[in-house]
């Protein structure tokens, strides 16, 4: 029998990182989904195990950071061994692994845990959100039907061998390198190479003398081939082996596990190397690959390694991907809230097939320099790229939400801001200015004005201007308010209460410099003082960088996307001209991405 009264906004395919990730922030946003895997029950071990600062950060503002710090395992430098003149390996270089001239991060690690616990995060999450995942639940295909449908995609489900039909506006594929979604979409396949490497995986209970896997450590062996190892909770390593053998016939079997063993003894000797225990065991071979297509009529989306792969080596693998589901659920929730026009969802193609793409080329030199063994270029290269790795130097070009701007104190459209540290007016607390609004799907107006006493008449000038009846930004505040009825948790509602009072099409942040007590948030115009939890005080002991304070103008505006990442900029005199110049470059910039119809 066929079921085919399931509806919902969207259908999410896959509850690995990406997909548990996507249903976190659309139940953020008040978006209804339905959440399927093939899998009967979560990954409890093994898969990927390295969070990188940027994701850190994503962690923070979803307020799940403290959930998660406790169960793994802080990493801060990486060391490199290589055979010396008598073919024994020795270790030559020990290195900061996000060096602070080479990246400005707030927290300079990876913490390296298993993915069960990830998903074990997100899934409390959801749950407290009225979701959860319909395991033993396959993909099949879908279909896409007449644009003025409500819903227009059918989606076809194996349950219990049983098939239905699930009808939504969207489908996302989360579900890995050989995704039916993927498959399902008549424009999208992958391309790339494999390479000829193949590599063994084993987290255990080590029993060695070898002095250095409580780091990331790289070891090259005389004849033998590499081995890359890695810290992880529990007191487990995580061993990266690479193989002599490239065809291990039915691969995950006991045998398999001892040659994979026998291969790492081999690399490391003379240094004695046992396992206690083993939790886990794979085996992988190399393959770096990108989707064609992202996406099928804006209707259907692949996001994570069902739109790209890459070796597992440099720890990428979570982080791009939750990122992808990160870009592509903001984008979603604005355009079905009618926010945004549906053209805005071509962006998420637009700039993730770009990271896809930088992540391919970097992982193809860096798995290389891993084949060869040649650690002086694996370090140059990482080297080069530790802002990529760390996900701060993602960045995307221009587009409809990144749009060109001077550049003011190295701030350009499309990247990240640097970290920030003010001081919340209203309690006292120091707070991360880059981070200090959660996830919540809004856009984020930061004003840098400078001494208030200076920007008075910016502000009195901007607020009338911006508020005014014609005024589009005061059209989109009165058509898109904030509505508190559609979100399940009381915390939500109070985040929501502080940080989008007005609308939750954006939120003003307000940055001042001097005395706290120079001026109360009562006398600032009625278009700031309403934001009374996002206006920051840069103090004597808690400065933000110069990079955000170092600025040309009196007035420094910076659009903040609702990923983090900045839409545009621009600084302004801090005369009544200068205001109105303001309020019409920001009507300007909204007016491209927003919709009024």
């Amino acid at each position: 029998m066929t079921i085919e009264n399931i509806k919902t906004d969207v259908l999410i395919v896959g509850a690995g990182p990406s997909g548990l990730m996507l249903a976190c922030v659309l139940r953020r946003f008040g978006i209804k989904t339905k959440l399927i895997d093939s899998r009967p029950e979560k990954v409890s071990l093994g898969k990927a195990d390295g969070i990188q600062p940027k994701s850190l950060e994503t962690f923070e503002q979803l307020g799940l950071l403290e959930r998660l710090l406790p169960l793994g395992v802080k990493v801060y430098d990486i060391t490199f061994w290589k055979p010396d003149g008598n073919s024994k390996i020795k270790r030559f270089s020990r290195e900061v692994h996000f060096p602070a001239e080479y990246a400005d991060l707030r927290r300079p690690y990876i913490l390296l845990t298993h993915q069960g616990m990830v998903e074990g995060i997100f899934l409390d999450d959801i749950s407290l959100r009225g979701s959860d995942v319909d395991t033993n639940t396959a993909f099949e295909s879908y279909s896409i039907g007449d644009a003025t449908l409500e819903y227009p995609v059918r989606s076809t489900l194996i349950s219990n061998g049983e098939k239905f039909t699930v009808e939504s506006k969207y489908v996302v594929g989360c579900d890995g390198a050989h995704s039916k979604v993927r498959k399902s979409m008549p424009n999208s396949k992958m391309e790339g190479e494999s390479s000829d490497s193949s590599w063994g995986v084993i987290d255990g209970v080590l029993d060695t003398d070898f002095p250095d896997f409580w780091t990331k450590t790289v070891i090259k062996s005389a004849d033998a081939g590499s081995v890359l190892g890695i810290p992880r909770e529990r007191n487990l390593t995580r061993l990266y082996i690479e193989l002599e053998q490239q065809d291990l016939k039915n691969q995950l079997t006991d045998e398999n596990m001892k040659y994979v063993q026998q291969s790492a003894k081999k690399i490391m000797a003379p240094y004695r190397l046992e396992w206690k225990s083993v939790e886990w065991f794979g085996i992988y071979s190399v393959g770096q690959r990108v989707a064609t297509s992202f996406s099928d009529r804006n209707r259907a989306f692949i996001v994570g390694d069902a739109s790209h792969t890459h070796s597992p080596k440099a720890a990428q693998g979570l982080n791009v991907s939750i990122h992808d589901a990160w870009n592509l659920g903001w984008k979603i929730s604005q355009v079905l809230k009618g926010y945004a026009p549906d053209s805005l969802l071509d962006t998420y193609e637009l700039e993730r097939k770009k990271i896809g793409q930088d992540l391919i080329d970097f992982d193809k030199v860096h798995a290389k320099a891993f084949d060869v063994g040649d650690q002086v270029e694996l370090a140059k290269n990482f080297q080069q790229n530790v802002q990529f790795i760390s996900g701060v130097g993602a960045t995307y070009g221009e587009n409809v939400i990144n749009q060109q701007a001077e550049t003011i104190a190295k701030f350009v459209p499309g990247q990240l801001p640097c970290p920030a540290n003010v001081e919340r007016f209203i309690d006292s607390n120091p707070v991360s200015l880059e981070t200090a609004t959660p996830i919540i799907g809004q856009y984020n107006l930061v004003f840098m004005i400078g001494d208030y006493k200076e920007s008075k008449t910016f502000l009195e000038s901007f607020s009338k201007s911006i508020l005014a009846d014609e005024s589009y930004i005061a059209q989109l505040l009165e058509k898109f308010p904030t509505d508190l009825k559609e979100f399940d948790l009381e915390s939500d509602k109070l985040i929501r209460q502080r940080y989008t009072p007005v609308s939750e099409l954006f939120t003003v942040s307000t940055v001042a410099k001097g005395d706290k007590y120079s001026f109360e948030i009562a006398e600032l115009p009625k278009f700031f003082s309403t934001y009374e939890w996002s206006v920051y005080i840069e103090s004597c002991s808690a400065g933000p960088s110069e990079k955000w304070t170092t600025v040309p103008s009196p007035v420094t505006i910076f659009v903040i996307r609702p990923d983090g990442y900045c839409g545009t900029l621009k600084g302004f005199d801090a005369s009544e001209e200068g205001a109105i110049d303001a309020s019409t470059w920001i009507q300007n910039y909204f007016k491209a991405i927003t919709s009024l119809s």
